[in-house]
């Protein structure tokens, strides 16, 4: 009888959990379309950073192409002339450090190889983003 309420409790949190999920990914898809900025969240990883993943938002919609990240907070703009040269699935050793369901879109600017890891729910919205950048 234990082991039954346990299910039910944790099916319906599970429920909850989704349902705040999915209203927080159209409330996104709601800004982006309506021209506000909307935090888009990724993990980002630039080839003069190191070989750090580090987890954050793409604020995309006014201004530039911007990255927030989680952990203080700090703003920095992305390059100017961004331009996406793929997108991949992560490789077995790249999803250690990511989520393996995510999808790495491969941008390039100046001499500088940024890779933007999304989930691909969020993916044509960082897509549309980095295109018109």
């Amino acid at each position: 009888m234990i082991e039954l309420i346990e299910v039910l409790v944790a099916a319906a949190c599970a429920a909850l959990v989704g349902r705040l999920v999915l209203r927080r990914r159209r409330q996104r898809a709601a800004a982006v379309a309506a021209g506000e900025e909307a935090g888009i969240p990724c993990m980002l990883k630039r080839s003069t950073g190191g070989s750090r993943w580090r987890p954050g938002r793409l604020l995309i919609g006014a201004g530039p192409l911007t990255w927030q990240a989680s952990w203080g907070g700090r703003k920095s703009a992305l390059p100017a002339g961004l331009r996406r040269t793929g997108v991949r699935a992560p490789s077995v050793r790249e999803a250690l450090g990511i989520n393996p369901g995510s999808r790495i879109v491969e941008c390039e600017a100046a001499d500088e190889i940024i890779l933007i890891a999304v989930m691909p729910q969020e993916l044509d919205q960082v897509l549309k983003a980095v295109d018109s950048a």
